[in-house]
């Protein structure tokens, strides 16, 4: 399989872009910050929409790995965040900032790592029941806030906590959907 070149790469990137917008203008973000406002109702606002950009980021860059061919994926998810940085790089944040939010995304992707492909395989799982994420959705809310004694968010079954699972699923897939249609323009074909 032939690789493309970094700039096309990063075409792709920009082409990927947008569904990180339409998710955090969408049902999971909101979801998400309403039930960070249940979890802790002391939170901040900047903090909360900080952590919802980080968990969309965290979800995209797993949608393009179950989508994207192998050879590709680094590839691929390196041209996402280069058109992230590109973004980025129209607000000015100094050397300090900027390392200072990659060194927060490193710390956010591998606290998600182990929650994320637990909650996968549950998902993969046809009697996982009606909530999915539980433990993805759990380590965003201690990233809001670190609670030692967190309560459950998953009391009763028609909480914050379950609409949020619910939305996140929902997003997931027109994250799937949309990344299927950019492999089949690009790489012409499926995985």
């Amino acid at each position: 399989m032939t690789l493309l070149t970094n700039a096309e790469y990063l075409d792709l990137g920009r082409c990927i872009v947008p569904l990180l917008g339409s998710a955090l203008g969408g049902p999971s973000a909101e979801a998400l910050r309403e039930l960070a406002h249940a979890y802790d109702p002391s939170a901040d606002d900047s903090r909360i929409s900080a952590e919802v950009f980080l968990f969309h980021k965290y979800f995209l860059m797993q949608a393009c790995v179950g989508v994207f061919p192998e050879a590709h994926v680094d590839h691929v998810v390196g041209g996402l965040f280069a058109a992230l940085n590109e973004r980025a790089s129209g607000l000015e944040l100094g050397p300090d900032r900027q390392q200072a939010m990659e060194a927060v995304w490193q710390r956010r992707a591998g606290q998600f790592e182990r929650s994320f492909s637990q909650d996968r395989v549950l998902l993969l799982d046809e009697g996982a029941g009606p909530a999915h994420w539980k433990e993805t959705i759990g380590r965003f809310c201690q990233n809001v806030r670190a609670i030692e004694s967190p309560p459950d968010l998953w009391a009763g079954h028609d909480g914050p906590s379950y609409l949020a699972s619910h939305s996140v699923t929902i997003a997931l897939d027109q994250m799937l959907v949309a990344l299927g249609e950019i492999n089949r323009l690009h790489f012409s074909g499926p995985v």
